[in-house]
């Protein structure tokens, strides 16, 4: 039964894998394509490098059919077959932990999860680090049981693997040490693991603070930074359940969600306290592996502001075994409860999958779409475009290709600026002037890039507008409209 759960997982995974890049993942490909002596030269990512060289083999790897440019192919192996792999392992877990029903049922919430299936398809390490995170578990508890060296080693490695793939993944390792601990297993042994954990990583410390660092410096020269990178720490707490069960969607209040929202949540805690009222003995296992990793990132999230539901998806597996566990715990004790809950687990499941599938809103950035149009209605040698940027945005440099000239700010805040019409006076030699409105409001808050265009006798003459970019904002040096759409 598992084979056709990721059959059915792999077809879910297949509409919009050969979407458009949005920027972090046009970043990742523009990174990870240099020379080989250049991928661990990620200061300005905040990420460990596992990724980077997944990336830069996928990349080189594709170059030998053609498909080195293509998206679907770029994502396929750092981050769809980790996602695939992923619910296997879930299943693997389930198993180990549980029995086959509640396995089955774990991995095809996992398996529909709108969540997990858009970040299966994304060029960034956060399907990645919940292969390993889940591996690693399965691998603790096959310690537990088993007084061969293998699951000890095959833990290790999967834990330095996750260490290489996400800062947070600590966060989870901390959790499986507290409950091999609590399971009092051999104490000689943990040191050792966490000492050979703690070695593997030193290499990459000085890398981690200077990354730390550049961190530090982008969020103070570009006021603003932080609001995007996190939410209010109350906010985050809310928001990490509710994206496990929502997944992709577009949350709102309104009474169709509050109602879903209900048929989940309180089934959900109605069967925690009964478990907890029966001290039932896998209780320990979700408190490690499942609140104590939230619980942590989101105090250290107070001083370093990380925590974001995408980057604990390595925790979304563990959830939806609570799930599983819960509804098949209770089953046959309090069936109608069970009917409504499991119900509307699928149906949630579904519905969001098939919003992310439909509505552009909840999908990525379409920046090949709007570099179409732009090649389509302005001539390549009369055409400027302008990025409120340091530099020129790696989504639409990858598609761009040098195809267009573009001028940024070199700066991320325009208030740093002493002369723009000194950096933007060549554009006097174009017909056409294009402004990305993208981050404008974060690196140009007071219009001085718009203003300093329009001194340079430019008129505005209309926009194009995609969803999750935002207006691209058209200057000419004629009044007459040149788009439908007028500003």
């Amino acid at each position: 039964m598992i084979y056709f759960v990721l059959i059915f997982a792999f077809i879910l995974r297949l509409p919009l894998l050969n979407g458009s890049f949005w920027l972090d993942e046009a970043a990742q490909f523009l990174e990870s394509a240099r020379p080989l002596s250049q991928q661990l030269l990620i200061k300005d990512d905040f990420q460990p490098p596992l990724m980077h060289l997944l990336t830069f083999f996928s990349i080189r790897l594709g170059s030998l059919f053609g498909l080195e440019r293509a998206e679907w192919w770029l994502r396929f192996l750092p981050s769809l077959l980790p996602g695939i792999i992923t619910i296997w392992a879930t299943y693997k877990l389930g198993l180990k932990l549980f029995n086959r029903k509640t396995a089955l049922w774990a991995s095809l919430f996992l398996t529909t999860s709108s969540f997990h299936i858009f970040y299966s398809q994304e060029l960034r390490p956060y399907s990645l680090p919940a292969l390993f995170a889940i591996l690693a578990t399965w691998q603790m508890l096959e310690m537990l049981t088993s007084k061969q060296k293998k699951p000890i080693c095959l833990f290790t490695i999967f834990s330095v693997f996750g260490l290489y793939s996400s800062y947070l993944y600590p966060f989870i390792l901390l959790g499986q040490f507290i409950y091999l601990i609590y399971k009092k297993f051999n104490f000689k042994k943990n040191l050792i693991i966490a000492g050979t954990l703690i070695l593997s990583f030193l290499p990459w410390l000085p890398k981690f603070l200077e990354q730390l660092g550049a961190g530090q410096a982008l969020r103070v020269s570009m006021p603003g930074w932080e609001k995007v990178v996190s939410l209010p720490q109350l906010k985050t707490a809310m928001l990490i359940p509710l994206k496990f069960v929502f997944g992709v969607s577009d949350l709102q209040l309104n009474f169709s969600y509050i109602f879903l929202a209900l048929a989940i949540f309180l089934p959900l805690s109605y069967l925690l306290y009964l478990a907890l009222k029966e001290k039932n003995k896998h209780l320990s296992f979700f408190l490690c592996l499942l609140v104590l990793p939230l619980l942590i990132s989101w105090l250290v999230s107070f001083f370093v502001p990380v925590l974001q539901a995408k980057r604990v998806l390595f925790l979304l597996p563990i959830f939806a075994l609570l799930e599983a566990f819960l509804m098949t715990t209770y089953q046959k004790k309090h069936p109608n409860i069970i009917k409504i809950f499991l119900t509307s687990i699928l149906i949630i499941n579904l519905f969001s999958t098939f919003a992310y599938w439909n509505k552009p809103k909840l999908q990525r950035e379409n920046w090949r779409a709007l570099n179409q149009e732009i090649a389509e209605k302005f001539p390549k040698d009369g055409t400027a475009l302008v990025f409120s940027f340091s530099q020129p945005f790696a989504s639409f440099e990858f598609y761009n290709q040098n195809t267009y000239k573009t001028f940024s700010t070199g700066v991320y805040y325009t208030n740093q600026l002493e002369n723009p019409a000194e950096i933007f006076k060549n554009l006097a030699d174009y017909r056409y002037v294009l402004v990305f409105d993208y981050l404008r409001d974060l690196t140009d808050p007071d219009d001085i890039v718009l203003k300093t265009v329009q001194d340079l006798g430019f008129k505005p003459a209309g926009v194009l507008d995609y969803p999750n970019i935002g207006f691209v904002r058209i200057y000419s040096r004629s009044s007459v409209a040149l788009i439908n759409k007028k500003i």
